[in-house]
């Protein structure tokens, strides 16, 4: 999407009438935002085809209304918010704008204090949007995209993959549960000479040492009861690829000194065999473990050890990468939904932080697996606060729980009064004690600024 002049925010109004668009430029304006009118459907889908941050237009357009306007949006993957306002609401028509993926549906006369907050809340959920499209590009740019994430960490993690991929060199991996080891794993074959030859995994926790052994150095037939036929084993399928051992720190005593025998020699034997069998293969391992301390406590033996860290790369947990939570939900959401034949536009800003404050003690996979139940149980085109709130508590939405309902009045301008809160909290955290320079970037006049802070008992902006 292109941005404004100097990266103002775009906000375009389809209006047919000429003093109504008037009346929304002005109430819209601000110094941040760039404001487009057109004057029916056609005009707007033209002018958003530039890019746009929101879309505010009228239900009762000439030729095409409101909602058929936004259907056509979706079709050309248009995604930026569209707010509908209409002096003629239904409920069947505000059913129908939400089923069509419109964020809210106002109806005339509206507040002007709360349509200019859910205006701001659009807005910021349109540059939310614009970012996380825009880390999408520039994921796509780069060849490492097994590895998602714009953190420091990850991009680390990228350029030892990088470093390390171009050799033979073994490799160790290390990370909590769910960091993604496999996936790292896999970059390190895709991105090697062996790419075109086989990726094979070998799990030491879902196995019993016989089997274990069995697995990876197969067995001659009749090399024990029930072995009918010769198995060729993991290595020698691996042959001119790699294998990927996964939680090594789990495997036997017995079998890591075979397994050290193999990565000095290339050599192994197969169960009832007489002679050795050659083979090249890569080999990437990984554990949840400190391997050192079960050196220390003789659970490993020392000598694996150094041979298998050679080139060691640490996964970091993600409550240590919160700034790549945003995107792995956006492409889990998008490969979920696709897989369920779900069409759902993304997250709301709010459920973004809700989902990026978590600690995520499963990490990635964690997160994965919690956006797989929000794709199932999201009722709309986005995925709101209450969702997220109630998949990382482990819960029912609260929404889903009896409850008295507010009269609609109350429930809106109790929902105005948190916005405008946490609005107010973020302008001065930006700005500082500076009123004045609030006020500018709010888009309000100094006096009802100050209004609002003492309302809210922020004393702190004194100037």
């Amino acid at each position: 999407m292109e941005r404004g002049e100097h990266g103002r925010v775009r906000v375009l109004i389809v209006e047919d009438d000429a003093s109504q668009a008037a009346a929304l430029s002005e109430l819209l304006a601000a110094g941040d935002r760039e404001v487009l009118v057109a004057s029916d459907a056609e005009g707007g889908i033209q002018l958003a085809r530039r890019g746009v941050d929101l879309v505010v237009a009228d239900y009762m357009l000439p030729g095409m209304n409101g909602v058929q306007m936004v259907r056509r949006l979706r079709e050309e993957k248009i995604s930026a918010p569209v707010l509908i306002v209409s002096g003629e609401a239904t409920v069947s028509i505000a059913v129908e704008a939400m089923k069509a993926g419109v964020l809210d549906f106002v109806q005339k006369p509206f507040d002007i204090d709360f349509f200019r907050a859910r205006v701001a809340q659009a807005v910021e959920m349109g540059r939310t949007a614009h970012e996380l499209a825009a880390l999408r590009r520039k994921l796509q740019s780069r060849r490492a995209e097994l590895i998602i994430g714009v953190s420091p960490a990850v991009a680390g993690v990228r350029h030892l993959i990088a470093s390390v991929a171009r050799t033979d060199v073994d490799v160790a991996l290390y990370g909590e549960t769910g960091t993604g080891k496999e996936l790292a794993a896999r970059a390190v074959h895709e991105y090697s000479a062996r790419s075109e030859k086989p990726f094979v995994v070998v799990d030491c926790a879902a196995l019993p040492e016989p089997l274990l052994e069995n697995e990876l150095f197969g067995h001659e037939a009749g090399a024990f009861t029930g072995a009918l036929r010769h198995a060729r084993g993991l290595l020698a399928e691996a042959d001119g690829g790699t294998l990927f051992v996964d939680e090594i720190g789990e495997m036997p005593l017995s079998l890591q000194s075979k397994l050290l025998r193999f990565l000095q020699t290339k050599e192994f034997r197969r169960v009832g065999a007489s002679r050795q069998t050659r083979v090249d293969v890569r080999v990437v391992v990984a554990t949840n473990r400190e391997l050192e301390a079960e050196v220390a406590a003789g659970r490993f033996r020392q000598d694996l050890f150094y041979r298998i860290n050679v080139f060691p790369i640490r996964l970091p947990a993600l409550r240590e990468r919160p700034e790549d939570v945003p995107l792995l939900a956006d492409h889990f959401l998008r490969s979920i939904g696709s897989g369920m034949g779900r069409h759902i536009e993304g997250f709301t800003a709010e459920a973004l932080d809700a989902l990026s404050s978590h600690d995520w003690p499963g990490n990635v996979r964690q997160l994965e697996n919690a956006i797989r139940r929000l794709a199932v149980m999201s009722p709309g085109p986005r995925i709101g606060l209450a969702e997220c709130e109630a998949v990382i508590r482990g819960g029912a939405p609260a929404r889903d729980r009896p409850a008295e309902v507010e009269p609609f009045h109350q429930a809106r301008a109790d929902a105005l009064a948190r916005f405008e809160k946490a609005y107010l909290d973020s302008l001065l955290r930006a700005v500082g004690t500076n009123v004045a320079e609030a006020a500018r970037r709010a888009g309000i006049d100094r006096k009802n600024l100050w209004l609002k802070l003492r309302r809210h008992g922020m004393h702190r902006a004194t100037r």
